[in-house]
């Protein structure tokens, strides 16, 4: 595969990625909204989550894996 088709296919993959991402936190948002939390206690959390599963991404440990 040659760098322009990798990157063909990286960029088609986050673009399907991203509608299923999206979907699953708009329903788990549903969810914790009905069980009484705020949207935008949620929208916090949901924001600090996202942040430290990059940093743990980007750890040294992660990126031997």
């Amino acid at each position: 595969m040659s760098n322009v088709e990798s990157l063909v296919e990286r960029k088609t993959r986050r673009r399907a990625c991203r509608p299923a991402v999206e979907a699953a936190m708009n329903e788990m948002i549903l969810k914790l909204h009905a069980k009484g939390f705020g949207r935008a206690e949620i929208a916090l959390a949901l924001a600090d989550a996202a942040e430290d599963y990059v940093l743990r991404l980007a750890s040294p440990k992660e990126l031997a894996h």
